[in-house]
C-alpha cells in the first residue's frame, strides 16, 4: 500500500481548492492556449484556482491587479440556507463582499463540509479589522466548527 497516495487523499477532504498566483509574465508562458491568453483581461497578476475531483481537475483563472489573495475557508457540520445566509451576512457586515473573487461549498461527507471564498486582501491590510476578529464573527455561527485565512502563494 502506498502511504503516500492516501495521505494526499485525505488531506484534500480538508480544503475544496488549492490557489496560486502567477505574474503576467508566468501567465503568458503557461499552457494556455494563445486564444484563451487574448481572450482574458490584461492584468499584473492572476489568480488560479484548482479544484481536484476523482478523475478531473477544474482551472479558474481570474486576472487581478494584487497579489494579496487570502483565502477564507470555514469548515462546518452542514450546508442549509440560514448557515450560507449567515456567511454572506458576516462578508457584508465586514465590508469584504466586494473583494470577493470566488466562493465554494462542498461536503464530502455527512458533517464534513467545507466554504470557502478567495477574496483580495485589500480590506484585510488596511487594518480595519483583525484576522482573529472575523474568525471570531464566523465561529460564533451555529454550526461553523473553524475557521482559517490564508495567503494565497505567489509562483516562483
Amino acid at each position: 500500500m502506498n502511504m503516500g497516495v492516501n495521505n494526499n487523499y485525505g488531506k484534500q477532504k480538508n480544503k475544496i481548492s488549492i490557489g496560486k498566483i502567477l505574474s503576467r509574465e508566468d501567465f503568458k508562458s503557461t499552457i494556455f492556449p494563445e486564444e484563451v491568453k487574448v481572450e482574458v483581461n490584461e492584468a499584473p497578476y492572476y489568480l488560479l484556482i484548482f479544484i481536484s475531483r476523482e478523475d478531473s481537475i477544474k482551472i479558474s483563472c481570474f486576472p487581478t491587479n494584487t497579489y494579496d489573495i487570502k483565502k477564507i475557508l470555514i469548515k462546518l457540520i452542514e450546508f442549509s440556507p440560514d448557515l450560507v445566509k449567515g456567511i454572506s451576512t458576516i462578508l457584508n457586515d465586514l465590508h469584504l463582499s466586494k473583494d470577493i473573487l470566488h466562493t465554494t461549498g462542498i461536503c464530502y461527507e455527512l458533517e464534513n463540509c467545507f466554504y470557502e471564498t478567495y477574496l483580495l486582501g485589500d480590506t484585510l491590510k488596511s487594518g480595519t479589522i483583525s484576522v482573529d476578529a472575523i474568525k471570531e464573527k464566523f465561529l460564533a455561527i451555529e454550526k461553523i466548527v473553524n475557521v482559517s485565512i490564508e495567503d494565497i502563494p505567489i509562483h516562483n
